[in-house]
């Protein structure tokens, strides 16, 4: 218990260096990780040039998830093996790379390629894997705030770069944007990744995690039911993730939303994720981890309705969507990162996430071509939309029943 006692001590101070650690995430994802929010907006102006139907464009996105689903589980392990200060900057060099290639973009193969192999394997050394991670390794009693302020960075970059990647094609073009979000990325990312990145508190002597079990291994959790439903979780909330994160912003202009608002709804959206994924880690430290995930998970769902009902006379249910969805898409993140990394604490829970997520990394992948292929087969998302109300819904039930032996937190 001295330990223990002592371990929070520290991550309650100010100097403790785990809130710097969280700072330079926050920062990295903000900058980096959220270049996928741009996705939307470039997704739009490929439509425009090259006249692709919407599922095949949007089969670039799928093959980024396919890319996450594959390399998750080797860069959790590379994290335990290397550590951050190794990974994350040869993450930012090959996130740069690929943006590189985007600029020449030309055909389907080549959109492929570059965006769902090159920009999507960067991401991932990048983010949410490294990060969660990194943060666990540095947090037990203030894990779920620490991950949510860390996870918050994406959302709070997108409230940037979604609106930036509107600026800069309407200035310069989709191809000089995507050269000028290269440069950008990897002259401000790489440096501060290399020198301020330490190694784990563990093998610098801190004790912070010692009140924990340190024996997990990939193996022996993948001998627990509570693995598996958890795999099952991330698949069922990956369809939707996807679903809505590539199509929300075409549906908005659809109805009669003009792209630039339609841009800046996504970046309120980010305000109000990050805002939910801070305050939900800050709820799931003191109220439950457990049913912060689940009433989180429910606001989600709310959101989706309101997306469904959405038309031009009813443009209010944007904002209400944007409300509803991005609180409850923020808290329940955080609260279901921070549930699997006090399920299955110790220094191999990176490969242990990594392979855990491969199946919504998968599902993603599907999600946003089932969706583009509804809409050119039917003329609507309504379909699309029903499906993924019903996928929230499955993947709060498995997240549920996984979670009940830490039902404390």
């Amino acid at each position: 218990m001295n330990r223990l006692f002592s371990a929070v001590e520290k991550e309650s101070s100010r100097r403790y260096y785990g809130w710097l650690v969280v700072g330079l995430t926050f920062f990295t994802m903000a900058i980096g990780g959220s270049i996928v929010s741009t996705f939307p907006v470039f997704f739009h102006s490929f439509l425009d040039e090259f006249g692709w139907s919407r599922a095949d464009t949007a089969l670039a996105f799928s093959a980024s998830m396919v890319t996450f689903a594959l390399s998750a589980g080797p860069i959790g392990a590379l994290i335990d093996r290397w550590g951050p200060r190794v990974v994350i900057p040869t993450g930012v060099g090959v996130l740069g790379f690929g943006l590189l290639l985007m600029s020449g973009v030309s055909s389907r193969p080549t959109l492929y390629l570059y965006y769902g192999v090159v920009v999507a394997l960067g991401v991932t050394l990048i983010g949410m894997i490294p990060t969660s991670t990194v943060v666990s390794q540095w947090f037990v009693q203030y894990r779920s705030t620490a991950m949510g302020i860390a996870h918050a960075g994406r959302s709070a970059g997108t409230m940037m770069m979604a609106p930036l990647a509107v600026f800069l094609i309407a200035w310069v073009g989709w191809r000089n944007a995507y050269l000028w979000l290269a440069v950008g990325i990897v002259v401000i990312l790489m440096p501060l990744n290399a020198i301020f990145h330490r190694d784990r508190p563990s093998l610098q002597g801190k004790s912070h995690t010692e009140g924990e079990k340190e024996g997990w291994t990939l193996q022996a959790a993948m001998h627990e039911r509570a693995f598996w439903l958890l795999f099952l979780s991330g698949i069922f909330q990956g369809v939707s993730f996807s679903v809505i994160g590539v199509h929300q912003f075409v549906h908005m202009v659809d109805i009669g939303i003009t792209k630039i608002t339609a841009a800046w709804l996504l970046g309120f959206m980010a305000i109000l994720r990050a805002f939910g994924g801070i305050g939900g880690g800050w709820i799931g430290d003191r109220a439950g981890r457990r049913l912060t995930f689940m009433v989180s998970s429910v606001l989600g769902m709310l959101g989706i309705v309101c997306l469904m009902a959405l038309t031009a006379d009813r443009w209010v249910l944007a904002y209400i969507f944007v409300l509803l969805y991005g609180i409850g898409a923020g808290a329940r993140g955080t609260s279901f990162i921070s549930l699997k990394a006090d399920i299955f604490p110790g220094r191999n829970f990176g490969r242990i996430l990594g392979y855990s997520q491969m199946g919504a990394g998968l599902a993603s992948a599907f999600g946003p071509w089932a969706a583009g292929y509804i809409f050119d087969s039917l003329g609507s998302y309504q379909l699309a939309f029903w499906l993924v109300l019903v996928m929230n819904f499955l993947s709060l039930g498995s997240g549920f029943l996984a979670t009940r032996r830490v039902a404390g937190h």
